[in-house]
C-alpha cells in the first residue's frame, strides 16, 4: 500500500510534459488532415486521427487489455492448479478464484469470531502511504503484529518496531492454529488447520519450485497473513481503486495477494438484509503496463491512485472503464496481481471479513515468497 518516493516525483515531472505532448499532438492533427489527397486518404486520414483523439483522450485505453489476459480464471472444486498459476504470474490471467477452497461453515464460524474480536476493539487501522503523509483506511487488521508496511515506517522513529513486528509473527503463526473446543478455556486447545496455512501448503505442492514464508537477512519469517476487517458504512461507496505496488509487469517477478473471505456484509435494500450478498465484492482493471518509459508517460493520470482524492478517483474510473466484477462467497480465495488497479467494492452495513497475504514471484525457477 505504499507509494515510492521515485513515483511521486516521477508524477509531478510528467504533468509538466503533458501539456507540451498535447501541443505537438494538435499539430500532427493538422498536418494530417492537410497531406490527404484521394477520398480514400482521407477517410483513412481521418480514422487514423480518430483514433489518436480518442487516445490523447484516454491515454490508458491502448494498455488495457481483452481476451484471455483479462480473464480471471475460475474453479469450482476448491483446488490450486500450477496451470492457473503460471498463467497468473506470467500475467496472462488476471486474477484465479477458487470456489470452496475452505470450508464454508467453518469460514463463517471463523469471519464471525474476527468480527467480535474487531468490536472489542482489537483492531488497528490500516494506514496508507499518500502524499500527504499517512492517512487511514477502510481497511482495520486483527492480530500480533501490524503489517510489514506499517512497521517499516515506524521502525523509521521506533527501533523497536521490527525487532516487534517479527516477534509478533511467531505469536501469530502458533495463535491461529491452536484452537478450544466451544468456549471450554480449561482444556488444551486443539490443532486446527488455519485458512492460511492451507493457502500456504498448498501453492507450496501447485507451485513447481515451491512456496513459503519470506525472511529476512536474519533469516526470521515474514508474516503469513492477516485478518481483514471492513465495517460499514465505508468512506469509498465504490472502492478505492488503487495499486500496491507501481512497477512494470514482467513475466519473470511481480507481487500478488492473496485473499481468502471469511464473511461478506449484509446488504441492506430495503430494510431487508442478506448475509451472503450476490453483489460485486472486489473489482479488477486489465490496466498492463510492462515497461518503465510506459510508466512514467502514463504517472500524471494515475496519480488518483497515490491520494484519497474523490475527484481523482473518478476521473480515473472514468479511464479504466468496465471493470471486471468478482462476487465471492465464503470460503472463497481470490488471487490477484496488486501491480494493477483493483478495488474493494464498499457497503452501508455489516462487515467484511477475509485473511490476506502477498505472494512474491521471482520466477518458476524460484519459490513464491509470502508476507504481510
Amino acid at each position: 500500500m505504499n507509494t515510492s518516493g521515485a513515483i511521486r516525483s516521477i508524477l509531478l515531472r510528467n504533468a509538466a510534459q503533458l501539456g507540451n505532448e498535447r501541443r505537438s499532438f494538435a499539430t500532427i492533427m493538422i498536418t494530417t488532415k492537410m497531406i490527404g489527397t484521394s477520398s480514400s486518404t482521407k477517410r483513412r486520414s481521418m480514422t487514423t486521427s480518430a483514433s489518436k483523439r480518442q487516445d490523447e483522450c484516454n491515454p490508458l485505453l491502448p494498455y488495457l487489455e481483452r481476451g484471455s489476459n483479462a480473464d480471471v480464471v475460475v474453479s469450482d472444486d476448491g483446488m490450486i492448479r500450477r496451470d492457473d498459476l503460471r498463467r497468473l504470474m506470467s500475467h496472462k490471467a488476471l486474477g484465479i478464484h477458487v470456489k470452496n477452497f475452505y470450508d464454508r461453515t467453518t469460514a463463517k464460524r471463523i469471519g464471525s469470531e474476527l468480527e467480535d474480536e474487531a468490536n472489542a476493539g482489537k483492531a488497528r487501522n490500516w494506514r496508507i502511504q499518500t502524499p500527504r503523509g499517512m492517512e487511514s483506511s477502510d481497511v482495520s487488521t486483527l492480530g500480533e503484529h501490524v503489517p510489514y508496511n506499517v512497521a517499516n515506517i515506524l521502525a523509521q522513529h521506533d527501533e523497536k518496531a521490527m525487532e516487534d513486528y517479527f516477534d509478533g509473527v511467531q505469536r501469530e503463526l502458533s495463535k491461529r492454529r491452536r484452537r478450544y473446543n466451544s468456549d471450554n478455556y480449561d482444556c488444551n486447545p486443539v490443532p486446527f488447520l488455519w485458512p492460511l496455512d492451507k493457502l500456504r501448503l498448498e501453492l507450496d505442492e501447485a507451485w513447481p519450485n515451491g512456496a513459503s514464508l519470506a525472511r529476512n537477512d536474519m533469516q526470521r519469517c515474514f508474516g503469513a497473513g492477516l485478518p481483514r476487517i471492513i465495517q460499514g458504512p465505508t468512506r469509498w461507496k465504490n472502492g478505492f481503486i488503487h495499486i500496491d505496488d507501481f512497477s512494470p509487469l514482467s513475466e519473470s517477478n511481480g507481487l500478488f495477494s492473496a485473499n481468502i473471505y471469511l464473511q461478506l456484509p449484509k446488504n441492506a435494500k430495503e430494510g431487508d438484509s442478506i448475509s451472503d450478498s450476490s453483489e460485486p465484492s472486489l473489482l479488477l482493471w486489465p490496466l498492463a503496463i510492462h515497461e518503465e518509459q510506459v510508466w512514467n508517460k502514463l504517472s500524471p493520470f494515475l496519480a488518483g491512485m497515490t491520494a484519497q482524492d474523490a475527484k481523482s478517483q473518478v476521473a480515473l474510473r472514468r479511464k479504466l472503464g468496465t471493470p471486471v466484477e468478482l462476487s465471492p462467497e465464503p470460503g472463497d480465495l481470490i488471487i490477484l496481481c496488486v501491480q494493477k488497479p483493483h478495488a474493494v467494492v464498499g457497503f452501508r452495513s455489516g462487515t467484511r471479513v477475509s485473511l490476506q497475504c502477498f505472494i512474491q514471484h521471482h520466477g518458476e525457477d524460484k519459490r513464491l515468497l509470502i508476507d504481510c
